[in-house]
Protein backbone atom coordinates (compact mmCIF):
# COMPACT_ATOMS: atom_id res chain seq x y z
CA UNK A 1 0.00 0.00 0.00
CA UNK A 2 1.43 3.38 -0.95
CA UNK A 3 1.28 6.29 1.43
CA UNK A 4 0.06 9.76 0.54
CA UNK A 5 2.35 12.56 1.67
CA UNK A 6 0.57 15.83 2.40
CA UNK A 7 1.25 19.37 3.50
CA UNK A 8 -1.57 20.92 5.53
CA UNK A 9 -1.78 24.59 6.47
CA UNK A 10 -4.38 25.79 8.91
CA UNK A 11 -4.94 26.67 12.55
CA UNK A 12 -4.38 24.54 15.64
CA UNK A 13 -7.86 23.53 16.82
CA UNK A 14 -6.88 21.79 20.07
CA UNK A 15 -3.80 22.33 22.21
CA UNK A 16 -1.48 19.30 21.97
CA UNK A 17 -0.97 17.34 25.18
CA UNK A 18 1.93 14.97 25.77
CA UNK A 19 1.07 11.32 26.55
CA UNK A 20 3.03 8.10 27.05
CA UNK A 21 2.05 4.85 25.38
CA UNK A 22 1.97 1.56 27.32
CA UNK A 23 5.59 0.93 26.29
CA UNK A 24 6.64 4.47 27.33
CA UNK A 25 6.82 6.05 23.84
CA UNK A 26 5.82 9.74 23.99
CA UNK A 27 3.04 10.81 21.63
CA UNK A 28 0.76 13.76 21.08
CA UNK A 29 -2.18 14.53 18.87
CA UNK A 30 -4.04 17.71 18.05
CA UNK A 31 -6.61 18.89 15.53
CA UNK A 32 -5.94 21.28 12.66
CA UNK A 33 -8.64 23.19 10.79
CA UNK A 34 -7.78 23.98 7.18
CA UNK A 35 -10.17 26.37 5.45
CA UNK A 36 -9.93 26.90 1.74
CA UNK A 37 -10.31 30.44 0.39
CA UNK A 38 -12.57 30.67 -2.67
CA UNK A 39 -13.38 33.53 -4.98
CA UNK A 40 -17.01 34.26 -5.74
CA UNK A 41 -17.18 34.43 -9.55
CA UNK A 42 -20.07 36.92 -9.50
CA UNK A 43 -18.79 39.47 -7.01
CA UNK A 44 -15.07 38.76 -7.33
CA UNK A 45 -14.77 38.76 -3.53
CA UNK A 46 -12.87 36.15 -1.57
CA UNK A 47 -14.63 34.17 1.16
CA UNK A 48 -14.03 31.14 3.33
CA UNK A 49 -14.89 27.81 1.74
CA UNK A 50 -15.40 24.50 3.50
CA UNK A 51 -13.23 23.67 6.52
CA UNK A 52 -11.48 20.30 6.59
CA UNK A 53 -10.38 18.93 9.96
CA UNK A 54 -7.29 16.77 10.39
CA UNK A 55 -6.02 14.90 13.44
CA UNK A 56 -2.24 15.29 13.60
CA UNK A 57 -0.18 12.69 15.47
CA UNK A 58 3.48 13.06 16.44
CA UNK A 59 5.65 10.51 18.20
CA UNK A 60 8.87 10.34 20.24
CA UNK A 61 11.01 13.51 20.33
CA UNK A 62 8.64 15.29 17.92
CA UNK A 63 5.78 14.70 20.37
CA UNK A 64 7.71 16.49 23.09
CA UNK A 65 8.65 19.54 21.06
CA UNK A 66 5.22 19.85 19.40
CA UNK A 67 3.40 19.67 22.74
CA UNK A 68 5.66 22.41 24.14
CA UNK A 69 5.45 24.62 21.05
CA UNK A 70 1.85 24.85 19.84
CA UNK A 71 -1.32 26.21 21.39
CA UNK A 72 -4.87 26.42 20.14
CA UNK A 73 -5.47 29.14 17.57
CA UNK A 74 -1.93 29.36 16.16
CA UNK A 75 -1.34 29.10 12.40
CA UNK A 76 0.55 25.90 11.61
CA UNK A 77 2.10 23.93 8.75
CA UNK A 78 2.16 20.12 8.97
CA UNK A 79 3.95 17.72 6.63
CA UNK A 80 3.34 14.00 6.95
CA UNK A 81 1.61 10.83 5.81
CA UNK A 82 -2.15 10.89 5.32
CA UNK A 83 -4.37 8.05 6.49
CA UNK A 84 -7.90 7.56 7.80
CA UNK A 85 -9.22 6.29 11.11
CA UNK A 86 -12.56 4.50 10.83
CA UNK A 87 -14.83 3.51 13.72
CA UNK A 88 -18.44 3.04 14.75
CA UNK A 89 -19.82 5.64 17.15
CA UNK A 90 -22.15 5.02 20.12
CA UNK A 91 -25.20 5.45 17.88
CA UNK A 92 -23.96 2.75 15.48
CA UNK A 93 -22.96 5.19 12.72
CA UNK A 94 -19.81 4.56 10.70
CA UNK A 95 -17.36 7.42 11.22
CA UNK A 96 -14.10 8.43 9.55
CA UNK A 97 -11.42 11.04 10.28
CA UNK A 98 -8.39 12.22 8.33
CA UNK A 99 -5.10 11.64 10.16
CA UNK A 100 -1.65 13.02 9.41
CA UNK A 101 1.31 11.25 11.02
CA UNK A 102 3.64 14.22 11.21
CA UNK A 103 7.15 14.29 9.80
CA UNK A 104 7.44 18.07 10.36
CA UNK A 105 5.31 20.58 12.28
CA UNK A 106 5.87 24.30 12.66
CA UNK A 107 4.26 27.70 12.94
CA UNK A 108 3.14 29.33 9.68
CA UNK A 109 5.36 32.42 9.45
CA UNK A 110 3.31 33.77 6.53
CA UNK A 111 0.54 34.56 9.05
CA UNK A 112 2.60 36.09 11.82
CA UNK A 113 6.01 36.46 13.42
CA UNK A 114 7.56 33.40 14.97
CA UNK A 115 10.78 32.54 16.81
CA UNK A 116 12.68 29.28 16.73
CA UNK A 117 14.74 27.83 19.55
CA UNK A 118 16.81 24.75 18.83
CA UNK A 119 16.67 22.13 21.58
CA UNK A 120 18.11 18.68 21.96
CA UNK A 121 15.62 16.25 23.42
CA UNK A 122 17.01 13.16 25.08
CA UNK A 123 15.22 10.02 23.93
CA UNK A 124 14.01 7.61 26.60
CA UNK A 125 15.26 4.07 26.68
CA UNK A 126 13.76 1.97 23.95
CA UNK A 127 13.14 4.95 21.67
CA UNK A 128 14.85 5.25 18.35
CA UNK A 129 17.79 7.62 18.71
CA UNK A 130 18.22 7.04 22.46
CA UNK A 131 21.32 8.66 23.84
CA UNK A 132 21.61 11.49 21.30
CA UNK A 133 20.45 14.13 23.74
CA UNK A 134 22.45 16.34 26.11
CA UNK A 135 25.07 14.68 28.23
CA UNK A 136 25.96 15.05 31.90
CA UNK A 137 24.07 15.67 35.12
CA UNK A 138 21.51 18.45 35.11
CA UNK A 139 21.27 18.64 31.33
CA UNK A 140 17.96 20.25 30.47
CA UNK A 141 17.20 20.87 26.79
CA UNK A 142 14.71 23.64 27.63
CA UNK A 143 17.09 25.80 29.65
CA UNK A 144 20.48 27.32 29.05
CA UNK A 145 23.34 28.01 31.43
CA UNK A 146 22.20 29.13 34.86
CA UNK A 147 18.63 27.96 34.20
CA UNK A 148 17.80 30.75 31.74
CA UNK A 149 15.19 29.77 29.17
CA UNK A 150 16.82 29.59 25.74
CA UNK A 151 13.87 30.93 23.77
CA UNK A 152 15.85 33.58 21.88
CA UNK A 153 18.36 32.18 19.39
CA UNK A 154 19.24 35.75 18.35
CA UNK A 155 20.14 36.86 21.87
CA UNK A 156 23.49 38.55 22.39
CA UNK A 157 26.38 36.40 23.52
CA UNK A 158 27.54 37.09 27.10
CA UNK A 159 30.87 38.50 25.75
CA UNK A 160 29.19 41.08 23.50
CA UNK A 161 29.85 44.72 24.26
CA UNK A 162 27.50 47.64 23.59
CA UNK A 163 27.48 48.45 19.89
CA UNK A 164 28.38 44.90 18.85
CA UNK A 165 25.88 43.00 16.79
CA UNK A 166 24.70 39.79 18.49
CA UNK A 167 27.35 37.13 17.96
CA UNK A 168 30.22 39.53 17.15
CA UNK A 169 33.47 38.56 18.79
CA UNK A 170 34.72 41.03 21.42
CA UNK A 171 36.89 43.63 19.73
CA UNK A 172 35.29 43.28 16.28
CA UNK A 173 34.02 46.46 14.72
CA UNK A 174 30.26 46.70 15.30
CA UNK A 175 28.39 44.74 12.68
CA UNK A 176 31.57 43.35 11.08
CA UNK A 177 31.82 39.61 10.55
CA UNK A 178 33.97 37.68 13.01
CA UNK A 179 37.52 36.91 11.93
CA UNK A 180 36.68 33.19 12.15
CA UNK A 181 33.49 33.55 10.08
CA UNK A 182 34.60 31.18 7.31
CA UNK A 183 31.83 28.74 8.29
CA UNK A 184 28.82 30.73 9.61
CA UNK A 185 26.59 28.95 12.09
CA UNK A 186 23.70 27.25 10.25
CA UNK A 187 21.07 28.66 12.60
CA UNK A 188 21.99 32.32 12.08
CA UNK A 189 21.24 34.46 9.07
CA UNK A 190 23.67 37.19 8.10
CA UNK A 191 21.97 40.28 6.70
CA UNK A 192 23.71 43.36 5.32
CA UNK A 193 22.15 46.49 6.76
Amino acid sequence: MSEASVTVTGYVGTTPELHLSANQVPWTSFRVASTRRVRDPRSGEWRDGATTWFTVKAFRAAARTVSESLVQGQPVVVVGRLSTDEWTDRDGRERCSLVVEADAVGPDATRGVTRFARVRVEASEGEAGAGRGPQGPGSDPWHGPGGAVTDDPWAADPGDTPGDAPGDAPGDAPGEPDAAQDDPAPDRVLVDA
